[in-house]
């Protein structure tokens, strides 16, 4: 087993029920080896690459990619070719076992096997074809830098509704002294109803859980129409909020977004166009 593994500590029991399944650790690994990720995690010209940046906005670094780029330290490759393994899965079933299979009780006889068994590997260039049960992915994300306090990076929605699980572990720069920047974790007011891009009204939720974007520290949770999540408004600085977002992905659609009717998109539209996904695009996204 990998020493980076990030639920080498953790066990079903630390898996919470509401508002939807997800888990809180903290810290993550070790401090001396926290430190060492910390002090080679890739600078934001690495990661944007050639693209072009802008204030307050996400852009990625996926596993697939990692082994082109130069200057990424051996710990980190370590880091990646674990968590997007088979051996990582397995850990995921270890912990996350019983809330996938209460969340999505059909799955695994759509998938024709028991999660154990699931043939699990790195998600890569979309060109490429594999024969896989399921596909995880491991990315550096930054949420580039802004003068003054900006509007959510992401406000509130579901994640892809190929994603089952969502993890994102913090590597917070000593030196951001902002304010925000951390996960919200809502619950529906009532049935939930989607607009596009698996946006949601705010009016149609109530804040149950805030997790600070604090160093060492993952935030992972089980996706579905109930698991609404969006990124507090982030104050001014000059370091780019830095995590490693991890993507369990299967080949199949496991829930469904309920959409507004015609006559309520129309309406609604202006205050749609408002939500925000700041992503930064591009071959690397």
């Amino acid at each position: 087993m990998s020493r980076t593994n990030i639920l080498g500590s953790v066990g079903p029991d630390g898996v919470k029920a509401e508002p939807f399944a997800h888990l809180v650790h903290s810290p993550v690994l070790p401090a001396a080896l926290y430190a060492e990720l910390a002090a080679g995690f890739p600078d934001q010209a690495m990661i944007l690459g050639d693209r072009r940046g802008k204030e307050n906005a996400s852009a990625r670094l996926p596993a697939f990619m990692v082994a082109e780029e130069r200057g990424i330290p051996e710990l980190w490759r370590e880091f990646f070719a674990f968590h997007t393994s088979a051996d990582f899965w397995r850990e995921i079933v270890r912990v996350f076992g019983p809330a996938l299979r209460k969340t999505f009780p059909g799955m695994e006889k759509q998938a024709g096997r028991p999660l154990e068994e699931w043939r699990a590997g790195p998600r890569r260039n979309r060109k490429e074809k594999d024969d896989l049960d399921l596909r995880l992915d491991c990315q550096f994300v930054i949420n580039t830098p802004a003068r003054q306090l900006t509007a959510s990076v992401k406000t509130q929605h579901v994640d892809k509704l190929t994603t089952i699980l969502s993890m994102l572990y913090y590597f917070r720069d000593p030196e951001d002294g902002s304010e925000g920047g951390d996960l919200e974790m809502y619950r529906w007011k009532h049935v939930p109803r989607f607009l596009p891009h698996r946006m949601v009204l705010p009016r149609d939720l109530a804040l149950e859980r805030v997790i600070r974007y604090a160093p060492n520290t993952l935030v992972a949770f089980v996706n579905s129409e109930q698991a609404v999540h969006g990124v507090s408004p982030r104050g001014a600085s000059s370091r780019a909020r830095r995590y490693v977002n991890f993507i369990v992905e299967i080949p199949f659609k496991a829930f469904a977004t309920p959409k507004f009717g015609l006559a309520e998109r129309v309406m609604h539209w202006p205050e749609s166009r408002r939500l925000s996904m700041r992503d930064i695009g591009g071959d690397r996204y």
